[in-house]
C-alpha cells in the first residue's frame, strides 16, 4: 500500500490554497535548514508552494509543490494563508534569483 503524502493532501482538501506552513517532520530538509546558519530547531518551518503551470520551477514529474526551508523569528506566528504566505515566496524567489544572477 502507497503511504499517502500530506502535503498533497493537504492542497487536495484546500482547492483554492496556493501556499501552507508547517513544522518539519523529522529530520526533513536537514541539510537545507544547516546551512541557513546557527538557529533554534524550533524556529524551523517548510514553506509548501504550489507550483504553478508555465512557471520555471514547475516539474509535474516530481510533484508541482516546491518545499522552501524557512526559519521564523524567535516568537513569530506566521499565520498559514496566501495572503501572508505567497510575498514571503515571492521574495525568497526573488532573493535567489539576484544570488544566481550576481
Amino acid at each position: 500500500m502507497r503511504r499517502s503524502d500530506p502535503d498533497a493532501e493537504f492542497f487536495t482538501f484546500h482547492p483554492d490554497r496556493r501556499a501552507h506552513i508547517r513544522k518539519p517532520r523529522g529530520a526533513e530538509c536537514e541539510r537545507e535548514f544547516r546551512s541557513l546558519g546557527d538557529h533554534l530547531a524550533s524556529r524551523r518551518r517548510i514553506l509548501l508552494w504550489r507550483v504553478p503551470e508555465g512557471n520555471p520551477a514547475y516539474d509535474p514529474i516530481r510533484r508541482p509543490l516546491l518545499k522552501i526551508p524557512f526559519l521564523a523569528f524567535a516568537d513569530e506566528t506566521i499565520e498559514d494563508t496566501d495572503e501572508i504566505l505567497l510575498p514571503i515566496i515571492h521574495d525568497i524567489m526573488q532573493q535567489a534569483r539576484r544570488r544566481m544572477l550576481s
